[in-house]
């Protein structure tokens, strides 16, 4: 059970809390490169509370900034994107991608007013598909971004969705770090034992062991987190989570030649998080067929993993992130069929996000964890709170970074889901699969 504080220092994260102090220090991967393009319309975002603006420019170039112009405080959003700098449309103060005023027409031309002048923006860089963007202090020399594979590989290589969740971030990663809930919250009334593809002997296992045992090891970038199921009888089948500083996660894949999911759990404000979502193959483009399943899902009007491409909302002016706000919901109650949970579906929520939002949404906007009851499954998620607590206490009692802020290569990791020997020991015997090559066998899971 979680103190009242600690439970109020986990989940703000505005400047000037503990926690919003800690993720500031990292990159954030929270607009994709198609969302804006040169001289266009700016995207509207928001991140840690604050409402921000991100654009492309004439050369190309994208920035983050303030959307409050520092004349008035009238929105940059109907700004003119032009020559290299937007124009606010109030009184035509123009402003470059560092936030200098390049022009004050509305002043006297003898007036140096302008250079005294400038406009709030962020650090933001661009990698494969992706703007990140840094809020943290060191806007003159920040870290470098962090090496996480979905977004080192080529763009064709990885899929990308982005949903709203109205809820606390950290409620998400604890969803995603739980291996003992899709057992029950994402299965079908299928017998486990007359499925007969190789390709998914991992979740006959899962199936069958609903109660795993959970193992944990804190690292340099968060925490590893091991779920043993029986597998044979001289073997355990293994589902390995990644939890990286300070939102990241990659779920165990299945099969041969696996695909790798997860998310980054981003922060808009203590109550909304843009969940990020991420399918991508280390050493090949994806196929037709696996961007079909990904754009569309299983059918039948099920979700998957990500949202599919009409599982939105239509956008909404003067909203954050309006493209991504999906039509199922806490609102609606993420449209439970009541009759599939009777014959289908232990849940009755059409698809795994569905299934897994509508868990994380009920618990209100912030949970209440001094309610809670944990079990041994929960292991995983009692290390992930004390390492991210830990982390935020360090900063803010000794001024401590986690070593994970400026080395990028901590994160160059993976998932796995193993089959071992039950005589081995897991971090060790599991760590070829954890490590980027791309002559890994995966055939035996």
């Amino acid at each position: 059970m979680l103190s009242a504080t600690d439970n109020e220092l986990l989940t703000q994260v505005s400047a000037g809390t503990p926690m919003g102090d800690l993720i500031r220090r990292y990159w954030i991967p929270a607009v994709f490169s198609s969302e804006v393009e040169a001289d266009g319309t700016p995207h509207r975002t928001r991140l840690f509370g604050e409402d921000l603006l991100v654009v492309r420019l004439t050369s190309g170039a994208v920035a983050t900034m303030t959307p409050y112009c520092p004349h008035r405080t009238a929105s940059l959003y109907f700004g003119r994107n032009e020559e290299e700098g937007l124009r606010c449309a109030y009184h035509g103060w123009k402003f470059a991608a560092d936030g200098t005023c390049m022009d004050m027409p509305s002043e006297p031309p003898e007036s140096n007013f302008k250079d005294k002048v400038t406009l709030k923006t962020y650090c933001t860089l661009e990698r494969n598909g992706v703007i990140w963007t840094y809020m943290g202090p060191e806007q003159d020399s920040p870290p470098p971004l962090p090496n996480i594979e979905w977004n080192m590989v080529p763009e064709s290589h990885c899929y990308l969705t982005k949903r709203i969740a109205q809820n606390n971030y950290f409620q998400t990663i604890e969803g995603e770090i739980d291996s003992s809930h899709s057992g029950f919250l994402h299965s079908n009334f299928v017998d486990p034992f007359r499925l007969e593809s190789k390709q998914e002997q991992g979740m006959i296992y899962k199936m069958r062991d609903r109660h795993p045992r959970f193992q944990v090891k804190d690292t340099d970038y968060g925490v590893l987190i091991g779920a043993r199921r029986n597998a044979e009888e001289d073997t355990y089948y293994w589902r390995i989570t990644q939890y990286m500083f300070p939102f990241h996660t990659i779920i165990p894949p299945y099969g041969a030649d696996p695909l790798f999911s997860g998310h980054a759990y981003i922060p808009m404000d203590d109550h909304h998080v843009l969940a990020l979502c991420f399918t991508y193959n280390p050493v090949r483009p994806l196929t037709e067929k696996e961007l079909d399943f990904l754009k569309f899902g299983p059918g039948n009007g099920q979700q998957g993993l990500h949202p599919t491409v009409d599982g939105f909302l239509p956008p909404m002016a003067n909203r954050p992130e309006n493209a991504w706000w999906p039509k199922h919901h806490i609102d609606n109650d993420f449209n439970v069929d009541w009759e599939r949970q009777k014959t289908v579906q232990f849940s009755g929520l059409p698809g795994t996000w569905p299934q897994d939002s509508g868990m994380q949404e009920t618990m209100g906007r912030v949970t209440n964890r001094t309610m809670e009851h944990l079990g041994i499954s929960d292991t995983g998620i009692i290390r992930t709170r004390r390492a991210l607590l830990r982390a935020a206490k360090l900063l803010r009692d000794y001024d401590i970074e986690p070593e994970s802020v400026w080395d990028p290569d901590v994160y160059y990791i993976r998932s796995a889901a193993v089959v071992l020997p039950r005589e081995s020991e897991w971090v060790e015997a599991s760590l070829e699969y954890r490590t980027p090559k791309e002559n890994v066998n995966y055939a035996a899971v």
